[in-house]
């Protein structure tokens, strides 16, 4: 797992909204979703990029002033610990 974040929030507000939200299955397997928010962050920045767990893939989200976007890469099948193979 690479997990980089960066993020400076407002702390006297908990706001937080739904803007848009998107996705869609490119593949069998593999999935896209786009998502922007209303927070009470002033900056962020964030990269998470996962395998071998249940939805392992890809997550970048930028936010500025109030506003989050959110795109993320990522397999739609759960990962078995067991087994160490997808189900």
């Amino acid at each position: 797992m690479i997990n980089l974040n960066f993020s400076i929030g407002y702390p006297f507000s908990n706001r937080f909204e739904i803007v848009a939200s998107t996705s869609k299955l490119l593949t069998k397997y593999k999935a896209v979703e786009a998502n922007i928010y209303r927070t009470a962050t002033i900056i962020k920045l964030s990269l998470t990029y996962t395998i071998k767990r249940d939805h392992a893939g890809l997550q970048l989200e930028v936010g500025l002033f109030g506003y989050e976007c959110e795109l993320n890469f990522y397999d739609t099948r759960h990962w078995n610990y067991t087994t160490h193979y997808w189900e």
